[in-house]
């Protein structure tokens, strides 16, 4: 039985989403297979072993729990490691580097891989270079605010996740106060088109180098965003079956493969696309290294056609 170290809270802004995901893989995890050893870093960084119970959300921790003094020596006591750590200090290539740096086995995409894709900047930069079609997007500063005459516009922190610090801009006025509110969540911010686009999706899960993609799933159209409440309260707002011709597909599962390659994505992922009914043009949207895992969330609801949840974690955790 293989010893799987699973690691989730941390110290981003999505923490608490963290605990559901982390929440929803001990819950389905395969017990015969895999024993698992639930570890929660607090927003201050330090280590705990978590002895709460794993079929309810902790949003309220045990006083009592057990900090990892060595931190290291502890690592070096599993097979693997589930980073289920979603933002900063966990989906950045950060914990990523720290694990490599000790040769400690990890699943997931490597540390230059996840710093790439979480900087939305760095990673438009790369897709635009690699001949991948973006939205117009612009790295926004105060003074560049100024610049922007074409609105509405989409205002995003650059290495924020879970829809948290986005908001939709339709004047200058509204630009300014955007990017004042995504610069509390992060040090950069993008302001990006706003298109009438369907929000498209597909999960990536490798297997010895290979790819495989998930059905392709849509958020549906309600609201201007895919807001946090949207993605984590209410289930009903995605589908797993859009529809969609032969041809869209088909060139969407191409996009998603180009930037597979571009991004060296391993392990598991998701790939967001955009697409524009009233022009046919299909967009990369983002990658997310360390998707939502709970049952609600995306990236296990598309590949629950193909496996179940129990599945899919098995599938994952023997990728390396």
């Amino acid at each position: 039985m293989k010893k799987v170290m699973l690691l989730f809270g941390g110290q981003s802004l999505e923490h608490e989403v963290s605990l559901q995901s982390a929440m929803a893989v001990w819950k389905n995890v395969d017990v015969k297979k895999y024993r698992m050893i639930p570890v929660y870093i607090d927003k201050k960084g330090n280590w705990f072993f978590y002895d709460g119970v794993k079929d309810t959300l902790p949003t309220i921790l045990p006083k009592d729990l057990v900090k990892i003094e060595n931190v290291i020596a502890e690592l070096k006591k599993v097979d693997i490691v589930f980073p289920m750590i979603h933002g900063a200090f966990g989906e950045d290539g950060r914990l990523q580097g720290f694990l490599e740096h000790f040769g400690i086995p990890y699943v997931g995409c490597d540390a230059k891989t996840s710093m790439l894709c979480m900087d939305k900047e760095y990673m438009k930069i790369l897709a635009i270079h690699a001949g991948i079609p973006i939205l117009p997007t612009l790295l926004l500063t105060k003074e560049k605010i100024k610049e922007v005459n074409d609105f509405p516009v989409i205002v995003k922190p650059a290495s924020g996740g879970s829809s948290i610090g986005i908001g939709i801009a339709k004047d200058r006025r509204e630009l300014a106060k955007r990017y004042r509110e995504a610069l509390v969540c992060d040090t950069k911010v993008i302001a990006e088109k706003f298109a009438d686009v369907r929000e498209l999706e597909v999960g990536l899960l490798t297997k010895k180098g290979r790819p495989i993609f998930s059905p392709i799933g849509e958020i549906l159209k309600e609201g201007e965003y895919y807001s946090y409440e949207r993605k984590y309260i209410n289930s009903e707002k995605v589908t797993t079956s859009p529809t969609l011709s032969k041809e869209l597909e088909e060139r969407i599962y191409q996009l998603a493969l180009k930037v597979t390659t571009l991004f060296h994505l391993k392990g598991f992922a998701r790939i967001d696309f955009f697409y524009e009914p009233d022009t046919d043009e299909l967009y990369f949207n983002e990658v997310n290294t360390i998707p939502g895992f709970t049952e609600i969330s995306m990236y296990p609801l598309l590949f629950q056609k193909k496996m179940t949840y129990q599945k899919l974690l098995s599938s994952i955790l023997e990728s390396l």
